[in-house]
């Protein structure tokens, strides 16, 4: 392990300290057992590779060395402020930390950042209670320097060097742009909820006005085909089926329909 004392990031408390590794089982195990010894909030972890990354509901997530980003912030919101749609807005960090290269991404609510429909990077939050107050980190992988992807992940998945003409950013650039913007985007967040960053989120939602299929997470693995409308102050998406008002989708997963 070497902490990088030289990369300077502009944020006030995001990214400070931080490790880097050059191989982990995941960053987001280091990052919790980290905030288990005490790391402060903001804290980061960062890795070249990953063995046993992952993403929402334990999905793998291909973590080639030295290519792409894998990062992990430790976070500690204060009591009582609501943090379920905590992943959105790691979305909006990203995505607007992405712009200057990507103007063009979007967000699959409730956890990808897409370009062109393929995925460029995932998100997954896990947290734990302390007393009353929550101890979160938020993990986080950004497609950067690779061009090729295993099996199915070739038609479904991209790079920024896939999608940028020019030599993609190095790692350190991209992620020296992205902390900034998540600083921004987490402040907010945790100020007023997510309806703070709805007007940042919502424009960029790959679903809004779609027509998307629904796991409505009750265990039957029935999907619901509907219109995406948009999102609720809380974050859940709003869907509405061909007849019935709207309805509220908090979790399972949803995709454009064919």
């Amino acid at each position: 392990m070497s902490t990088f004392e030289n990369l300077s990031f502009e944020t006030r408390w995001l990214g400070r300290p931080r490790e880097h590794w050059a191989e982990l089982g995941s960053t987001n195990d280091r990052a919790l057992a980290w905030a288990r010894a005490g790391a402060p909030h903001g804290a980061l972890v960062t890795a070249d590779a990953q063995t046993t990354g992952r993403g929402r509901l334990g999905r793998a997530w291909a973590s080639e060395s030295g290519e792409d980003l894998y990062v992990s912030a430790i976070l500690r919101p204060h009591a009582g402020k609501p943090i379920g749609a905590l992943g959105l807005a790691v979305g909006v960090g990203l995505r607007e930390g992405l712009a200057s290269w990507l103007p063009a991404a979007q967000l699959k609510w409730p956890n990808d950042v897409l370009v062109g429909g393929r995925k460029l990077g995932g998100i997954l939050c896990e947290a734990r209670w302390v007393g009353s107050s929550p101890e979160v980190v938020v993990g986080f992988g950004v497609n950067v320097g690779r061009s090729l992807f295993p099996g199915p992940l070739a038609d479904s998945a991209t790079s920024l060097r896939r999608e940028l003409e020019t030599a993609a950013p190095s790692r350190d650039e991209v992620l020296a742009r992205i902390l900034p913007a998540l600083e921004r985007a987490l402040e907010a967040f945790f100020a007023g909820g997510f309806a703070a960053i709805r007007g940042r989120y919502e424009p960029h939602c790959a679903l809004v006005g779609r027509t998307v299929l629904v796991d409505m997470a009750n265990g039957t693995g029935a999907k619901v085909q509907a219109t995406a409308l948009g999102l609720a102050d809380d974050g859940a998406l709003l869907v509405r089926e061909e007849e019935g008002p709207p309805r509220r989708v908090e979790s399972g997963d949803v995709w454009l329909a064919p």
